[in-house]
């Protein structure tokens, strides 16, 4: 187990605050209002048309961000690189779209604070449209965009934050690169996924962790995967079929910052299994630790280093770290 005090003075000045778990709410609650294709409108006012190629070909790209408060205001986390990584996957499926980045961000800014979002999470989505039945839709198929909010507590619960969860290694593997864009967040994508928490919700387990071709780990079903062996982080690349995740990025930065040795290589179940620590990291997970992979138990608490980085990291996005304000975008 790693001490605060000893192994990680740096993380001392990181002050403990059970706010930062306790007392959100853990329930999803639609918000009344929807920015569609350039304007805020009311959300039971719109549909998907039936022959949209999205919905039969599962042409979309999307991208979750996170919005809570702060002493400041409302706060959206890391948001132009969550906009660039929608115009970059929007790229690599032909998808040319009508709005630029500049204009994006101010639809998530203005959709927040038309709904009064506070702890909650937005879904900006652009797909192609209907017309004709086609394999080629950039040809005739218009592309539309839209960002959807809900609110959003603790996705997984408070005890998911504090104690772990449970996951298992999934029989389904995660697709190589040479056969999708990996890269890219894509809702095709995510059928991968829903198979493999399918599987694992049926074991018993909270989630999965999905190995790649070469038979290494590439990620949970919609999280980067990180593990501590012997005070060393360990994390992989896109060279394993990971989206690479922006809570992933902080992570990588907040370890750099606090002079955590970091290991960025292709890593095997066996390397889990080794692991002092395990957790996950995902804009809805935020920092989650695993207390269990398929019967083998990991250590959790608040003096292992995933708590130290899952506390130094909702510090951040809520405000009380004034080296990191550069991750938020405040609502006006």
């Amino acid at each position: 187990m790693t001490s605060l005090d000893t192994e990680w003075p740096n993380f001392a000045g990181v002050p403990e605050e059970d706010s930062l778990i306790s007392g959100r709410p853990r329930g999803q609650t639609l918000a009344r209002y929807v920015w569609w294709d350039g304007e805020v409108r009311e959300a039971d006012s719109l549909s998907v048309h039936y022959y949209a190629n999205a919905l039969h070909y599962g042409t979309a790209v999307f991208e979750g961000i996170r919005v809570y408060p702060t002493a400041r205001g409302t706060a959206l986390v890391r948001l132009n690189d969550h906009v660039e990584r929608l115009i970059s996957s929007a790229r690599l499926y032909g998808m040319k779209l009508p709005f630029g980045a500049e204009e994006l961000a101010r639809g998530a800014l203005e959709v927040t604070r038309r709904n009064g979002i506070q702890n909650g999470y937005l879904r900006p989505l652009a797909y192609f449209g209907s017309g004709p039945i086609d394999l080629r839709p950039k040809k005739e198929c218009p592309v539309r965009v839209f960002i959807a909010a809900r609110e959003l507590g603790t996705f997984l619960g408070e005890d998911a934050l504090r104690n772990g969860i449970r996951v298992t290694i999934s029989s389904w593997r995660k697709f190589h690169h040479t056969m999708l864009p990996t890269m890219a967040k894509a809702s095709g994508h995510y059928a991968n996924s829903v198979l493999a928490a399918h599987e694992a919700m049926d074991r018993g387990y909270d989630d999965a962790i999905l190995l790649n071709q070469d038979g290494t780990v590439a990620s949970a079903t919609g999280q980067n995967v990180f593990f501590v062996k012997g005070g060393v982080l360990h994390t992989n690349d896109v060279t394993s079929s990971i989206v690479p995740g922006i809570t992933r990025d902080c992570i990588l930065a907040i370890a750099q910052e606090q002079n955590v040795p970091i290991v960025v290589r292709a890593f095997t179940r066996e390397d889990l299994m080794r692991a002092d620590e395990i957790f996950m990291t995902g804009t809805a997970a935020e920092v989650t630790p695993v207390r269990e992979l398929d019967g083998a138990e990991f250590v959790t608490g608040k003096n292992t280093l995933g708590a130290l980085f899952q506390r130094a990291y909702l510090r951040a996005v809520t405000g009380k770290d004034e080296k990191r304000l550069n991750w938020l975008s405040f609502v006006k």
